[in-house]
């Protein structure tokens, strides 16, 4: 998983402090030190891609119905809802978002585009015309190492007191891009390739049985930023080799920019094996510019909401283990993150490569956004032995796990995760997380030695990365079963998963051997146990007995 680990904190919390007629809306953002300030001015006629979030209404209605369309024993489960449908229940008015419309105009800026629902407008604006709407002043920075040159601001940022009750946000203006972090990658000798995993190894153990033919109305897709790129070559080398039984080696929709001269680790692992696991499906592949993680996130996100055919099931290998966004921010992603649950998309992510994370030595830093309430969180496993077979927790690097102090527990998990912590099991210094906060991950799949070919040659890959296009594409194939049905797909995934784990037996494959200890000050971490844990969430899936259960 690529983690964020820039040194910034991006905010955007509306502060209660009036300047002449505007209200300040971000704390002046901390430059990295990897990136310096250049002397020279930045070209007036440099344009930077700006969107604008518009505050929503009737948030505790769109709460509601998406607990609703996502619990198996409402009898409202299932019934998800077009974009249409949430643009009339939570979208801004139209004179809202005309007053949004004409305080961007005033900057010279004719051209602009309205999401469906009404709630972010993306436009580009010069670096003239962005000081004037925002009262901000930008820099050139160079970093250090590549030498690449953006434009930013240090903030703060301030909007007209008379639109900023219609506003959330802006991003594109400051932030930076992430440091990347190298993937667990290597490349393999050919006397080591027997010991690879492929999806033939992950359908054996998972017991996916048959390949069949998908549905034509199934869909899925991974998301992408920080530049990385899938190659078509690779892909079509990765099925010869390792995914024979299929000729379904080419992605169905381009979303964004590709080079795939410019391959990349965590892009080509993530199509591979999503496409790999369930081959067939349609499978789109959605990437974002390397602008500012969080920005791109809000990219991404609107553009899902813009999207009447989005994919169902959505994979994402990318997040933050500390440098958490505003609560605002944070509020207004879990609240995407609803309206796609309501549509009835599945969103996944990888729950971190750095275990409980640590700030300090003083508290646990679970991956962000793998702790929203709202999403699908997966831990990372590998074999006992040396073959397809039993699962630990991954030892060659930490899977992310833990309980978030920026989100109350679910109700959803209360059962599960207040019986590991009265299990008896050792746990750390009760300070160092929130007992009641939301536990993760949500489930685990393997995550370690992953065959994925990189420029054509096969290299061993891990992460929980590697996990979460694993479970997604396992969820994929549950939701043909009940595309085939004429059911609607599984949304959002998690009231499902914790009803059959604490009813059905064998649902979910139990791991109970491991820790994620991250090395912070000599701590543990968390242990594994019987049932739902910290560490490996669940458990893996048994497609067998789930595809009965769909």
């Amino acid at each position: 998983m690529r983690a964020a680990v820039a040194v910034l904190v991006v905010v955007f919390v509306a502060v209660a402090f009036a300047t002449r007629q505007h209200l300040e809306f971000s704390h002046p953002v901390a430059q990295p030190t990897t990136w310096r300030i250049l002397d020279e001015t930045p070209d007036k006629n440099h344009e930077l891609p700006l969107i604008v979030a518009i505050k929503q209404r009737n948030l505790d209605k769109l709460e509601s119905l998406f607990w609703a369309v996502s619990d198996p024993h409402h009898a409202q489960y299932g019934k998800h809802v077009t974009i249409d449908d949430l643009t009339q229940l939570i979208g801004p008015s139209q004179e809202t978002v005309n007053q949004v419309l004409d305080w961007i105009a005033s900057a010279g800026i004719g051209k602009m585009r309205v999401t469906k629902n009404r709630d972010f407008v993306h436009f580009t604006a010069t670096v003239a015309q962005a000081e004037f709407l925002l009262h901000a002043r930008f820099n050139t920075f160079q970093h250090i190492d590549t030498g690449r040159k953006i434009v930013r601001s240090l903030g703060p940022y301030s909007v007209p007191k008379t639109i900023s009750h219609h506003f959330d946000f802006v991003v594109g203006a400051t932030g930076f891009p992430l440091e990347p972090k190298s993937k667990i990658a290597s490349e393999m000798n050919p006397t080591d390739m027997y010991s690879l995993v492929g999806p033939a190894d992950l359908r054996q153990r998972y017991n996916v049985t048959a390949v069949g033919n998908p549905s034509l109305n199934n869909s899925q897709a991974v998301a992408e930023f920080q530049e990385q790129f899938y190659s078509p070559s690779d892909l079509s080398q990765f099925f010869s080799q390792y995914v024979s039984y299929s000729k379904a080696d080419k992605v169905y929709k381009v979303v964004g920019q590709n080079t795939p001269t410019y391959p990349g680790t965590e892009a080509n692992l993530d199509i591979q094996y999503i496409m790999g696991v369930a081959p067939g499906i349609k499978t789109w592949y959605w990437s974002n510019p390397p602008n500012d993680f969080w920005g791109d996130l809000t990219a991404w996100v609107s553009q899902i909401g813009d999207t009447p055919d989005a994919p169902f099931v959505h994979s994402i290998s990318y997040g933050s283990q500390g440098n958490y966004p505003s609560s605002d921010y944070r509020d207004r992603l879990n609240t995407e993150f609803q309206k796609m649950g309501a549509r009835g998309i599945s969103i996944i992510f990888a729950s971190g490569d750095s275990g409980t994370g640590c700030f300090l030595c003083v508290e646990f830093l679970p991956s962000f956004p793998a702790t929203s309430p709202y999403v699908t969180s997966v831990g990372a496993t590998t074999w006992v032995g040396s073959g397809v077979g039993p699962e630990e927790a991954v030892t060659g690097f930490s899977s992310g796990g833990g309980m978030s102090l920026l989100f109350p527990r679910p109700s959803y998990q209360n059962k599960a995760v207040s019986a590991y912590l009265s299990s008896g099991v050792e746990l750390p210094e009760s300070f160092y997380y929130a007992a009641n906060g939301r536990a993760t991950p949500d489930v685990a799949a393997l995550g370690w030695n992953f065959a994925v070919v990189v420029g054509g040659s096969v290299q061993s890959v891990g992460g929980t990365s590697a996990s979460a296009p694993t479970f997604a594409g396992i969820v994929s194939l549950l939701n043909d079963i009940r595309l085939a049905k004429g059911a609607r797909p599984l949304g959002f995934l998690n009231p499902f998963l914790y009803s059959v784990a604490a009813t059905t037996p064998g649902a979910l494959w139990d791991v109970t051997v491991g820790n994620n200890q991250y090395g912070c000050c000599g701590l543990s971490g968390f242990l594994c146990a019987p049932g739902w844990d910290p560490v490996t969430g669940l458990g893996t899936p048994n497609f067998a007995v789930l595809s009965k259960l769909v």
